[in-house]
């Protein structure tokens, strides 16, 4: 396979990067490349890939993770070009890697003063009032870094830190990043004592190191994790919502199919891409979506939500078919990081189990699946990389036999995604027959 010979291919993809507003960063002209050779390349482009990474990703960290999805998935295509020759003859596939700002809390390069730290952490939260409880807070933690008790004083430090973040606590159905319950920093504290160890491993994370997933800063985290989210609403269904309107317009006279493929808040992104602004008017089809772990609510597609009187916020994809192959989604059970930020979403509410399969008010797709609508159950199994997708179905795949660990991150050298298994899931929605009539 060769997916890309133009400008920005020189590792099997093309990066195109987006500001935390949305806004393209192209001063090398990549995307009006692209859409030349969409328009007057001769055989034309059939497909093209848009990945998007998760959460805790700078640049040369995506584009290590999407140079090796590139190896990944060429590997593949070499081992299987018969079977592609066969199912999409003349097949020629353009890959493209997304960047957005998603690694919010880490410690910014070469700085190591509280003062610096509180002003960097200050311009992430968005209000400069911040700054006034972080100095304290981190003076705090240095001195202490995984503290048993949370003073009073940085409790409602904690608390005003996710209150100046500007996150609305909206309930399930709401956009991403506000659709929790509430922000309990004393309890977050406690709960992030007891499963502290797993969420190191998770996250890879060393607390010897001195990085700011401590005891104490936990409640960050948590405010961290659900910043991010809204933030990947505003990064797609702006600047990645018009990428797609653009590589569907230029497009458009060849066929070309457009394939999206998000991870951890990714899948975010894309799921926005598709749906667009607020009131404005949804992307045209794509041919296939997969959903790479989800950080996105189980509940996202559905209308209404059971045992509720609200809808999914992304409901639009599934109600105007945005999507016209297959929607492939993966569960893991060693998820552990992704299901324990969600599940503070709600410290201070009783659990309340939502439709008559009991599925939780706050999950994650990446968790439970999509939830409320319909979709088939499958299992991805050790070395399995093929797999029998339908156009317009649905598909939740348990696949705790092939993310064994690291569930969140994907990053570093021990990252379990970038797999052989979960490429086929990618290539098999890709290569799936359209729907007849």
């Amino acid at each position: 396979m060769s997916p890309t010979n133009g400008p920005g291919a020189g590792s099997g993809f093309i990066l195109l990067s987006y500001d935390r507003y949305g806004a393209l960063r192209d001063d090398d002209g990549l995307l009006a490349a692209v859409e030349r050779r969409l328009r007057h390349q001769d055989p034309p482009v059939t497909d093209v890939f848009v990945f998007s990474h998760g959460w805790l990703n700078d640049q040369p960290k995506a584009v290590a993770t999407y140079q090796r999805w590139v190896a990944a998935m060429t590997d593949q295509y070499l081992a299987r070009k018969a079977d592609f020759d066969t199912r999409r003859p003349g097949f020629r596939p353009l890959l493209i890697g997304l960047h957005w700002p998603s690694a919010p809390w880490e410690d910014p390069y070469g700085v190591t003063s509280v003062r610096h730290r509180a002003a960097h952490y200050t311009h992430v939260i968005g209000d400069p009032a911040a700054e006034d409880d972080l100095v304290p807070l981190l003076e705090d933690a240095d001195r202490d870094p995984d503290a048993a008790k949370l003073s009073d004083a940085n409790e409602e430090r904690l608390q005003r830190l996710d209150g100046l973040a500007g996150l609305r606590k909206a309930d399930v159905g709401a956009a991403p990043g506000q659709d929790r319950a509430g922000f309990e920093a004393r309890q977050i504290v406690t709960d992030f004592g007891r499963v502290r160890p797993y969420l190191y491993a998770a996250l890879d994370q060393d607390r010897r190191s001195g990085g700011v997933l401590r005891t104490l800063l936990s409640p960050l985290w948590v405010t961290s994790f659900w910043a991010m989210k809204n933030r990947a609403v505003t990064v797609g269904s702006t600047g990645v919502h018009q990428l797609v309107r653009t590589l569907q317009a230029a497009g458009a006279e060849q066929g070309l199919r457009i394939h999206l493929i998000g991870h951890s808040f990714g899948s975010i992104v894309l799921c926005a891409a598709l749906k667009g602004p607020e009131r404005g008017i949804p992307a045209a089809p794509v041919y296939s979506l997969t959903l790479l772990q989800g950080a996105l609510s189980l509940w996202s597609f559905a209308r209404p939500i059971p045992d509720t009187h609200r809808e999914g916020y992304f409901c639009d994809l599934v109600d105007k078919k945005l999507v016209t192959g297959p929607t492939v989604t993966t569960q893991s059970e060693h998820d552990t990081a992704l299901a324990w930020f969600f599940r503070m979403a709600a410290t201070a509410a009783r659990r309340s189990d939502l439709g008559p399969e009991q599925l939780p008010r706050y999950g994650a797709v990446g968790s439970y699946g999509l939830g409320g609508v319909d979709a088939r159950a499958a299992t991805a199994d050790s070395g399995q990389v093929r797999y029998l997708f339908e156009a317009g179905a649905r598909y939740n795949v348990e696949c705790s036999r092939v993310i064994v660990k690291n569930g969140l991150s994907l990053q570093g050298a021990h990252s379990n995604l970038v797999r052989a298994e979960l490429a086929g899931l990618v290539w098999e929605g890709a290569l799936a027959a359209p729907a007849v009539g």
